[in-house]
């Protein structure tokens, strides 16, 4: 049993709970050298991480799988609507 963050019910017992993800926030990885070891042979040779750029969690809540297929029907939705 839990309760839905979403809508904010108690579900039944052997409900399965989904994670959704409600808030994400741009973020940037700077450039890392000789962060990644490689064994090759008996040499251990070291390259570097580039970095990037993406998005991250922010937040995210658990819900119930009637809310979550909502939720995500909206994302998409938003999503096509913004381009």
């Amino acid at each position: 049993m839990y309760r839905c963050e979403l809508c904010d019910m108690v579900m039944p017992a052997r409900t399965p709970s989904v994670r959704v993800t409600t808030e994400t926030r741009p973020t940037e990885y700077p450039s890392r050298p000789k962060a990644n070891k490689l064994r090759i042979g008996r040499k251990a040779k070291h390259f570097d991480d580039p970095g990037g750029a993406g998005y991250e969690i922010a937040k995210e809540a658990v819900a119930c799988p009637r809310c979550a297929a909502d939720h995500e029907a909206k994302a998409a939705a938003e999503q096509t609507s913004a381009f």
